[in-house]
């Protein structure tokens, strides 16, 4: 018992133990579908990727940002080429961009938004088109301002 009490004792000493959260599971259906939609702007976003289908949440952008569609996915698609949904960049002034449109953690101040939405693809893209409704526009991304995004445009 005295061992017990010295090896506790020791242990204590040199390290120290804290609780934290009990690990978080979420299970998440490894499928998404999305009805495919046939506007100009989305065959012309599909042209864009040399044909290649657009995935759900290209679809899915694509009803949100409607005639836009298709800089709006070329935005993404500079922010983000491998179109992941849990994905972050660090940026050179300190924050971070998360999620499919690449939102910038200053907009976690808002009122109801979360990092937790950041990184659900849906959130993100609901998200996205918030800020461009609000702003009028794309120029909350760099890669819009820049004109980095017209790299992923398509000859017209």
């Amino acid at each position: 018992m005295t061992a017990a009490i010295g090896l506790l004792w020791w242990f204590h000493g040199r390290y120290t133990v804290s609780l934290q959260s009990p690990l978080v599971l979420r299970v998440q259906s490894p499928l998404v579908v999305a009805e495919r939609i046939t506007t100009e702007g989305a065959q012309r976003a599909q042209a864009d990727q040399h044909g290649r289908r657009l995935s759900a949440w290209q679809e899915y952008s694509c009803r949100k940002f409607g005639n836009d569609c298709r800089v709006a996915l070329a935005i993404q698609r500079a922010e983000n080429p491998q179109g992941k949904c849990e994905i972050y960049h660090y940026n050179t002034d300190g924050t971070l961009d998360w999620g499919y449109f690449q939102i910038n953690t200053v907009h976690l101040k808002r009122p109801g938004l979360n990092l937790r939405d950041l990184l659900d693809c849906k959130a993100n893209i609901d998200f996205a088109y918030q800020l461009y409704r609000e702003r009028g526009g794309f120029t909350p991304w760099s890669t819009y301002n820049s004109g980095l995004y017209r790299k992923f445009l398509g000859t017209e």
